[in-house]
């Protein structure tokens, strides 16, 4: 009887270790499946943008033509230049994107920093009108807040968005705040009481010690505030006059029209016009993209320490 029970056991561990193996690979191939579907359904606009701006208006209209062109061309890339007048525009949104996103790092550093360091009376108030402003649609504030700076007469340039950064209160400054607070909560106490110890006060505390300890989540504050005002409309139509990016994205119609009629751009018949539109639109998106993608291949190492730090999960 023991000798039955032992010569069935390497058979029956050999199995398990069979259906083990079957499971991971089944786990793996599903994983792998999945990944290359989530893959696919973000990618695929940008890869579809990417195959029209080589395109001709002849291939836009080709049934036959999926995603190679069959008559390739870089001509759309310098159409595209000279309809949206693209790096007058792309300066100009580049001096913009660095003013708010410099002057909305340093405030909300300095912010989230009071809120995690100093407990004071009514400071959970406040950190929940600062949650709240996080849920709170531009829409709602945006109004009052053109009537306040029109009143000045500082709509119209840079003033809006400089004074919106520097004191904590533009769009999104509630997620910057939070974050920062909850990288300086991570940081020990014992930190500060060394500081003190040494004769330093809060604000050499913060800016000889806890600044350059700050420097990853201070590089994420200012890669979402950049990133997201590099598309931003709603602001920029209302309070900054001359054409942006995203403005002249949102108006490609217009601008092809004037360069029609100026002879700059001849397309025939309105067909053809539509089609060049598209591409011209594809194109644009394309090279708007990559300054993102330059800035995020610098300061991805910080970006990732930041994540870490602060417990940001997807």
């Amino acid at each position: 009887m023991n000798d039955t029970v032992t010569a069935k056991r390497p058979f029956l561990g050999g199995s398990y270790k069979r259906k083990q193996m079957l499971g991971s690979i089944v786990g793996f191939l599903f994983r792998f499946a999945f990944v290359i579907g989530a893959c696919f359904l973000i990618l695929q606009p940008l890869l579809t943008k990417v195959s029209i701006s080589f395109m001709s208006v002849k291939d836009v209209y080709d049934q036959t033509v999926k995603v190679i062109p069959k008559e390739f061309t870089l001509s759309n890339y310098s159409d595209a230049v000279v309809i949206t007048r693209f790096w007058g525009n792309l300066a100009r949104t580049f001096v913009l994107c660095m003013i708010i996103s410099l002057t909305q790092t340093f405030s909300c550093t300095l912010v989230g920093y009071g809120f995690a360091r100093f407990k004071f009376k009514g400071s959970g108030l406040l950190f929940v009108l600062v949650i709240i402003c996080m849920v709170v649609p531009v829409q709602v504030i945006l109004i009052p807040q053109y009537l306040n700076f029109n009143m000045f007469g500082l709509v119209g340039g840079y003033w809006p968005f400089f004074c919106l950064g520097l004191t904590a209160t533009g769009a999104r400054c509630g997620l910057y705040i939070y974050l920062v607070r909850q990288f300086f909560r991570g940081i020990p106490r014992e930190v500060d009481e060394a500081a003190a110890i040494d004769g330093a006060g809060p604000f050499k505390t913060f800016f000889l010690i806890m600044l350059r300890s700050a420097l990853s989540i201070m590089v994420t504050v200012f890669l979402f505030s950049f990133v997201w005002q590099w598309g931003e409309n709603s602001y920029t139509f209302i309070f900054y006059a001359p054409d942006t990016l995203a403005k002249m994205l949102g108006s490609i119609a217009y601008a092809f029209a004037q360069k029609q009629t100026a002879g700059t751009v001849s397309v025939v018949s309105a067909a053809d016009q539509m089609a060049f539109q598209n591409i011209v639109t594809a194109t644009t998106t394309l090279m708007c993209i990559i300054p993102l993608l330059v800035l995020y291949l610098f300061s991805q190492r910080f970006f990732i320490q930041s994540i870490e730090r602060t417990g940001i999960v997807g």
